[in-house]
This record gives C-alpha cells, structure tokens and sequence, in this order.
C-alpha cells in the first residue's frame, strides 16, 4: 500500500492550528528546510494524530512507533505538499496507512500461527447508550472493546467516531461502498453495544 496515496482526497482548507500560528507559515518554512517549523507541526497536531491510531491498533507501543513513522514519513514528503490543503488530514493519511500496513502484517503473522479469530454474534439493540459511552474515549475498557471488532469493522467505526468522517468519506477512505460503510458501521456498533453491556 502507498502510504502517501489517498491524501489529496483527504485534505481540507488550511486553517489556523490550535496556538494561530499559521499553518501554511510553518508549513512553508518546513519546506524550506527549518526543522524547528516542522516540529512545531508535530506538536500541534501529535495528540489528535496518537488518538486516532491509537483507536485503530489498541497498543501504546505500537501506536508510538506507527506515529513515530509517519512523522518520519510526512517530513521525507513534505516537498510534495501542496499549500492549499490543510496539513492534518494529509499526515493523518499517511499514519492510517502504516497503521493497516502493520495490521495487515500481524494478521498475515496469525494466519501462519493458525491463531483463532475472536467475534461477536451480533444482536438487536438500541444505540443511544453507547453514544453517551464513546463520549468518554479515556475509558480504557472502551478503548479495549473497540479493538476486540474484526480489522474491517474497527476502521470503519474509528473513521467515523474519532475522526468524524462522513460515511462518503469513509468509503473513499477505504475504498469500499458506502452502503458495506453502513453496515458495517452498524454491525461494530452492536459488537460494541454486546461487549459493553454491564457499563451500560
């Protein structure tokens, strides 16, 4: 998979970063070769980045190196950034895809391993309650349910609940219908419902 592919459907409008300083500023200085300017972009946007992986691989270790890596990946590209997208979205980009590239090597080391695959039966329920539950992304026992979903489910509800992604979004994201984004999204909320019942 192209780490870096994908991330001009990803990008937005350049907006101002949490602290003003002009993104398209650092951005710019950054190509230009100052190392402070672009460490100022990691800074900014580190947290949300930690996050959203985090959602996707459920491991502190692996989620450190996978961002590690796409900062890493994000500087050696960054001549190729085009000025009029916002920087985020791109970066994010390029961590998801290191994030499913090393999903999909750990789940080519479990098939050799003939390791059994965990799932939900999936039942009929109200989702109201887990709304209020994902509120609260600190819980660590959600955080833990969330990764218990099959690979397709799980990125389907992180793009969507961490990162707020429309379900247009999602698709072109991963490449799938829109309606396998419904579905999908469905059936993960009511693994999750299943597997979080006693909080909620």
């Amino acid at each position: 998979m192209d780490d870096i592919s994908g991330e001009e459907k990803a990008a937005q409008p350049v907006n101002k970063d949490e602290t003003g300083t002009d993104e398209r500023r650092l951005i710019e200085a950054a190509q230009a070769g100052d190392q402070r300017a672009f460490g100022l972009l990691i800074r900014n946007n580190q947290k949300r980045l930690f996050r959203f992986i985090y959602g996707l691989l459920g491991s502190f270790d692996a989620t450190e190196d996978v961002v590690q890596e796409a900062f890493v990946k994000a500087y050696q590209a960054l001549d190729r950034f085009d000025l009029n997208h916002s920087f985020y979205p791109w970066l994010a980009t390029i961590a998801r895809n290191t994030a499913f590239n090393l999903m999909e090597r750990e789940k080519k080391k479990e098939s050799l391993e003939k390791l059994q695959e965990s799932g939900f039966d999936p039942e009929s329920v109200e989702l109201g309650p887990l709304e209020k539950l994902m509120n609260d992304r600190s819980q660590a026992r959600f955080y833990r349910a969330v990764q218990t979903l099959p690979e397709k489910y799980r990125a389907v509800f992180v793009l969507r609940h961490f990162e707020d992604q429309s379900y247009t979004e999602i698709a072109a994201t991963l490449k799938i219908p829109p309606g396998t984004v419904n579905s999908r999204l469905f059936r993960a909320r009511t693994m999750l419902m299943k597997a979080l019942r006693d909080l909620l």
